[in-house]
């Protein structure tokens, strides 16, 4: 039998309380005499890492209900003030339905795209330097500027910056919410 199956064999013993012989001498009783040993035991072992697969999907499943787990896109739409969710590429994520209506654009037209066709973003560090440190693990809002056309005027607005981690601490993005 593979080594594989012998130590996934000695964990589930433990963590039933029991002694190695102890349950291959209950997998073998199940088992009956039409299967053979090494087979039963393959499959108790495969039925175990089954059911402990689905547990643990069941417990990444809770937790992405809860606040531990939500997305960030998901964040950027609950949130009451306009919000971007714009990615290290400076492309736009996401866009919640306050921003839409700030920009007076619809939030397909923008999810996608460059960041800086629509805004211009003027802070102190630039937005760079600010996502190369979003990148290296800081975490704090920066305050900036931005800049926006729409027809007939020029808009400039305050606005805050804070990191956001999507699909894991590799990819980082961040939160821009604009101030009315």
């Amino acid at each position: 039998m593979d080594e594989v199956v012998w130590e996934v064999l000695e964990e589930l013993a433990g963590g039933a309380g029991l002694r190695l012989n102890e349950l291959i001498a209950r997998v073998a009783a199940e088992a009956g005499d039409e299967t053979g040993l090494t087979n039963a035991l393959r499959n108790h072992c495969v039925q175990a890492l089954r059911d402990r697969s689905s547990r643990l999907a069941e417990a990444v499943r809770a937790l992405t209900l809860t606040t531990r787990g939500v997305s960030a896109a998901l964040y950027a739409e609950a949130c009451p003030a306009p919000c971007l969710l714009i990615g290290r590429n400076q492309m736009v994520l996401d866009i919640n339905e306050a921003a839409k209506r700030w920009m007076s654009a619809s939030g397909q037209s923008l999810v996608g795209k460059r960041i800086d066709h629509y805004l211009q973003i003027k802070s102190v560090p630039p937005i760079e330097e600010i996502v190369r440190q979003f990148g290296e693990g800081t975490r704090r809002i920066f305050a900036v500027r931005i800049l926006h056309v729409r027809p007939g005027r020029l808009v400039m607005a305050g606005a805050s910056i804070c990191p956001a981690i999507i699909d894991g601490p590799d990819e980082v993005a961040y939160f821009l919410f604009i101030e009315q």
